[in-house]
């Protein structure tokens, strides 16, 4: 049986974009290129009602078929997001950009570049900053995790094109700017050159609560070939072997088609909370997750009502979250002084499976490892913080011991944001 590609199997996010591809064969004609003043005549309220209650999304789209198509998009994600919310959506509007513009990604990379290199008011510095932590943040989103990807040139830069994205801040007045010049290259960097922060801060969408971007459905079926060649390309495949791929993606697609839709759905869904709902960030971003979880496809037959259980997962988060806010995770300060020899009783091999190998935690000089027994990977070092207590070099994970009343060590208890295992001590007496 023919073995798929590493870059076909990496993520459910990168097959999703490699394999996903659709376009209508009654496609309507390519729109003509942005005019300055006709934004607002293209921004229609679209009818959705959850529970009996309106709710107030517009679109903006230039064709029939785009406008349907962000319907479509938005209809479920918009009636999760009220139950989730339990109240109104707030006032959002999706835009579904044409073929001839660019990625909001490319105007906001024009910006930082031009700020960077001092061509712009030195007002606009902190803007920059602000738009380039976001984008880091959004590649780190969606970071493979294949080194063969970057070389073979399968990264961000291949998906951004069809990447749906929320418009905010800087970022917003940025693409009204880009639609003011007609998406002509020359033109908004002039534009770009002459404008302080007070420019940005007029920005036409304040009327919206939150603004979302959605690139054309033409955009996927032009990343889909190119991921698609220069993914062959990279594994030197033979014609058979091309053939074989080919079938792979048209047995597939379907259910692929279905996941690059969760993984959309999900950032309009993440987009709504984060306007919407008095969710601390990581509250989001778990709710999130668990929302795309609930709605990606998995092969399993029978998997039930696809509403309900996206409903169900959040609820369940919900309940999840809270208690986590009960018991956060805080970043432990080292000790400054501490005597190493105290730490020597926790030494040994951690694990919840005799029959497999566990983790270790030995002693090194004043530092600690603490590694999966026979791995070769680089040492985690932790330092410690307290009697029982120790953390990373990062400050990301702690490891605390665990005691029982003869003050035998019984497991440890390793914690990260959100997370947490207990793993019982191995070799513990009377095992």
């Amino acid at each position: 049986m023919l073995s798929l590609p590493r870059w076909f199997r990496a993520s459910q996010f990168y097959a999703a974009f490699a394999l996903f591809s659709f376009k209508s064969a009654w496609a309507e004609p390519t729109p003509e290129p942005a005019k300055a003043d006709d934004f607002g005549k293209d921004i229609q309220l679209a009818p959705f009602v959850v529970n009996g209650a309106p709710i107030s999304v517009s679109i903006h789209a230039r064709t029939k078929a785009d406008r349907r198509y962000a319907e479509k998009f938005a209809d479920e994600v918009v009636e999760i997001a009220y139950q989730t919310l339990g109240s109104s959506t707030g006032k959002g509007l999706i835009i579904v950009g044409a073929e001839k513009e660019p990625h909001p990604v490319t105007l906001f990379r024009k910006f930082i570049a031009m700020a960077r290199a001092g061509k712009l008011d030195a007002s606009l510095t902190e803007d920059a900053g602000k738009l380039e932590a976001m984008l880091v943040k959004l590649q780190e989103r969606f970071k493979s995790d294949e080194k063969s990807h970057e070389a073979a040139g399968i990264n961000f830069d291949a998906f951004m094109p069809a990447l749906p994205m929320p418009l905010e801040g800087a970022g917003a007045r940025l693409y009204q700017l880009a639609w003011a010049e007609g998406f002509d290259g020359q033109r908004i960097e002039q534009k770009l050159k002459s404008i302080t922060h007070a420019d940005l801060d007029r920005d036409e969408f304040t009327r919206f609560d939150w603004v979302f971007y959605v690139p054309p459905q033409s955009v996927i079926s032009a990343v889909f070939k190119d991921v698609l060649k220069k993914a062959m390309t990279a594994e030197k495949m033979g014609i058979f072997k091309r053939a074989a791929v080919r079938s792979a993606v048209f047995v597939f697609n379907p259910v692929v088609k279905k996941a690059f839709d969760a993984m959309r759905r999900g950032l309009l869904f993440m987009t709504i909370l984060r306007a919407e709902g008095n969710y601390p960030e990581g509250d989001v971003d778990a709710l999130t997750k668990v929302y795309i979880r609930a709605i990606m496809p998995d092969l399993k037959p029978g998997s039930g009502d696809e509403r309900a259980r996206a409903l169900a997962a959040i609820e369940k988060q919900k309940i999840a979250n809270a208690e986590y806010a009960k018991d956060p995770f805080v970043k432990p300060t080292r000790l400054v002084t501490f005597d190493a020899v105290a730490y020597l009783p926790f030494e040994g091999e951690y694990g919840s499976n005799p029959e497999k190998l566990g983790l270790w935690f030995k002693r090194e000089g004043d530092v600690f490892r603490w590694d999966r027994a026979g791995a070769k990977e680089k040492p985690r070092l932790f330092y410690p913080a307290g009697e029982r207590l120790l953390v990373n070099e990062t400050g990301t994970v702690t490891i605390q011991f665990l005691v029982n009343e003869k003050g035998d060590v019984t497991g440890v208890e390793e914690r990260w944001v959100r997370e947490r295992r207990t793993i019982p001590r191995k070799d513990l007496p009377g095992r």
